[in-house]
């Protein structure tokens, strides 16, 4: 699965630091160590200390735990710049992405071992289950992957969670592996009684803080195989001390009945000790989506499906359901509830087709549909997720599927 490149910021009002003062050489220097320290670590992570007071900068970064370290060097790379970018001129800053955190500050963080002002992002839709199991799953979930992350050498671990009827969760949970395994579990225990308060009901959420985070949705969203399945439900939720602090939850942007998140920047600013947001992707991404959603209207054939179905239809995208792979992704079989088989095909994220190229093929298919092609019932398009849904035609080639863009099959055809 593509790692997603949303980006949170969270940037101090006061503190601030002049343009060619020390303070800006010790970041320069940081930004040019650090991503090196970071990617030559076996835990992806580094601290560093620099300079002397006033002008000292405490700075902490670490990548996924199913990140490498080139991929890490880079990102940490971007990190910084963003950073500069998005919080200018500010002594204290955090950047969350989906592979990596950085976060810098004239104060020292570093030896604390709690979440430490985390940022709560959530899906504005809920569960349909009741209250007392969506909070059962939650707690399952955290409590259950919270030792094995803990005493793991990268302090990471990744869970898959199937109870009976209850839906199915994914989640990942990291802390810092400067963090020895009892205050990790600690940080990861103040993360569950945050996701109870804050995210309980909702269908994914994210925690995150400075010294751990957590993540789960309804669908997958880490590399790999989920290292820990969970397939027994808690009997109940302890009562637990909540000494939480009152704090703002963020939603997540997306369209109706979507699950990830876009690809947008999330900014997260104090002013006068209240915290405001400006998400320049909410603001862009629903006129975006409106444009497929009139394919729907146009042709009563065509369908703009939910991500979760997909990913039912095709058993997460499992090696058997594989049909073949190309250059600009692979496909898929798969099933719809009605029984109709289909073919899906995963655009890869190096394909370079973005939102605005991938609308306009898929309007173009629509408006082409011909006897000798193969049908297209529609697509999907979930944060990173841009996905073409046809009809299954064992006797069809895989061609058609596979290799090449679309458009270069339609014009072939047609001689547009």
């Amino acid at each position: 699965v593509p790692l997603a490149a949303a980006q949170w910021s969270s940037c101090s009002k006061s503190d601030d630091y002049k343009s060619n003062s020390t303070y800006v050489a010790n970041l320069s220097l940081l930004s040019s160590t650090l991503p090196k320290k970071a990617a030559s670590s076996t835990t992806l992570f580094a601290t560093s200390i620099m300079g002397n007071f006033p002008d000292i900068v405490y700075a902490l970064t670490l990548c996924r735990g199913d990140s490498n370290a080139s991929a890490c060097e880079s990102r940490v790379t971007t990190a910084f710049q963003d950073l500069l970018r998005l919080c200018p001129y500010k002594k204290n800053a955090a950047v969350y992405y989906d592979p990596c955190m950085l976060k810098f500050s004239n104060k020292n963080f570093l030896a604390t071992t709690t979440v430490n002002d985390p940022l709560f992002i959530v899906n504005t839709k809920n569960f349909t289950t009741n209250a007392d199991i969506t909070q059962r799953l939650l707690f399952t979930l955290i409590n259950s992957m919270a030792q094995l992350a803990a005493n793991s050498l990268r302090r990471f671990t990744t869970s898959r969670l199937d109870v009976g009827s209850s839906p199915t969760l994914y989640c990942l949970m990291q802390c810092m592996p400067d963090l020895i395994p009892h205050d990790c579990e600690s940080c990861f225990q103040d993360i569950l009684n945050s996701t109870l308060e804050y995210l309980g009901g909702k269908q994914g959420g994210r925690v995150l803080g400075t010294r751990c985070y957590m993540r789960y949705e309804m669908y997958p969203f880490f590399q790999g195989d989920p290292k820990l399945r969970i397939i027994n439900l808690a009997p109940h939720v302890p009562t637990i001390n909540n000494t939480t602090t009152p704090a703002t939850v963020y939603p997540q942007s997306q369209p109706p009945d979507a699950a990830p998140p876009p690809e947008g920047k999330v900014t997260v600013q104090e002013h006068n000790g209240k915290v405001s947001i400006n998400n320049q992707a909410a603001t862009n991404r629903p006129e975006e989506y409106a444009l497929v959603w009139r394919l729907e209207e146009r042709s009563s054939e065509f369908t703009l499906f939910d991500f979760p179905e997909i990913l039912q239809a095709t058993h997460n995208f499992s090696k058997e359901n594989l049909l073949g792979q190309g250059g600009f992704g692979p496909v898929y079989k798969g099933q719809l509830p009605d029984g109709m088989e289909i073919a899906v095909k995963r655009l890869a994220s190096h394909s370079g087709q973005g939102f605005t190229e991938f609308k306009n093929e898929v309007e173009l298919i629509a408006k082409l549909q011909h006897n000798n092609l193969v049908k297209l019932l529609g697509c999907c398009i979930q944060g990173e997720e841009k996905l073409f849904v046809y009809e299954y035609l064992p006797n069809k080639s895989l061609d058609f599927f596979i290799f090449g863009t679309h458009i270069v099959v339609f014009i072939h055809i047609f001689g547009l």
